[in-house]
């Protein structure tokens, strides 16, 4: 059958087969977080249940079944800009799941189009199986991201005065003028993003999942954003997010020019206002190896690598040279 919204008599049948696909690697198609930490971002029944009454919420649940058996199902964030992200895409790993999944998939960006999305996201685990599928269906991969894991405890208090500040919606700009100087071209087309995304004021765009921070944004809340540096030039920036039921708390940083002691203090500073009892993870994208570094003189160890994913469903064009060539 085609791809469709769940309905509140899906509810179980969803339950058991994102359930089911937390113990089986192959069936995990793809997770806002790793998947030794993927339970944080599978929905509980009582955040699928608004989605399946189709309640104008945060989460969209999508299923694929065929002949009475669901083969594979999606939880799809619609967070504050045009875009949809795929928290969770789950499907059997029997023979035929990766159809099935090819078929949510299309049907997914069907529904996005006619609600006037323009781009599709998601995280996708490092393997050829559910690499090929989003291939398939017109996604394409554009940063590799690893997550960190440590259980967090006391981290050691910054090991020098940090010039680091909170950050509010008087620095959208710099922070914006600091992501252009550190994230590759490619990456910055994929995600489109703007100077209003990084109003921490507003909960720009920026801070959802997955460009700045990783993670199910429904299962976490920011605790502090911080910016280093000056009028001239930004140095850093920090975010933390608490995790709330079974999801990780979330710590991001960024540094300039490479300086790992830079980001091993703005790590501590980040972290120290989140309760111990859960694991702390942390995103490093291919061009980020010096946090990672930083990260794994912290005490932290790599835990997964996941693929970024993005299709375009309406392609706004930023530079002429982007602009499709017309042929008669």
């Amino acid at each position: 059958m085609p791809a469709r919204p769940a309905m509140p008599t899906d509810l179980r049948r969803v339950s058991a087969l994102l359930s089911a696909s937390l113990h089986d690697s192959a069936s995990l198609m793809a997770s806002a977080l790793p998947v030794p930490l993927a339970a944080g971002a599978a929905a509980t029944w009582l955040r699928l249940l608004p989605g399946l009454l189709g309640l104008q919420g945060r989460l969209r649940v999508f299923i694929e079944d065929y002949r009475g058996q669901l083969r594979s199902t999606a939880l799809v964030y619609d967070g504050h800009r045009p875009e949809w992200v795929v928290l969770t895409l789950a499907a059997l790993s029997e023979p035929g799941g990766a159809d099935s999944a090819f078929r949510l998939l299309s049907g997914v960006s069907a529904a996005a189009a006619r609600a006037g999305i323009h781009r599709l996201f998601a995280a996708v685990p490092d393997e050829a199986r559910a690499r090929e599928t989003f291939f398939q269906a017109g996604f394409y991969s554009y940063t590799r991201e690893t997550w960190y894991v440590a259980a967090l405890s006391a981290l050691p208090a910054p090991s020098r005065a940090l010039t680091a500040r909170r950050a509010t919606g008087r620095d959208a700009h710099d922070l914006f003028r600091f992501y252009v100087m550190t994230t590759p071209h490619a990456v910055q087309r994929a995600e489109q993003l703007t100077v209003t995304d990084f109003d921490v004021s507003r909960r720009g765009g920026a801070y959802d999942p997955p460009h700045l921070i990783g993670g199910n944004p429904l299962a976490m809340r920011r605790t502090v954003a911080l910016i280093d540096g000056d009028e001239l030039r930004p140095r850093a920036f920090a975010l933390g997010f608490a995790g709330l039921e079974r999801h990780a708390h979330v710590c991001k940083v960024r540094t300039a020019d490479g300086d790992v002691d830079l980001a091993r203090d703005l790590l501590r500073e980040t972290t120290r206002g989140l309760r111990p009892g859960r694991p702390l993870a942390s995103p490093v994208r291919s061009y980020e190896e010096h946090v990672g570094r930083a990260l794994l003189a912290e005490g932290f160890e790599e835990a997964a690598t996941a693929m970024l994913f993005t299709k375009e469903l309406a392609l706004r064009v930023e530079e002429r040279a982007f602009a499709p060539a017309v042929v008669r």
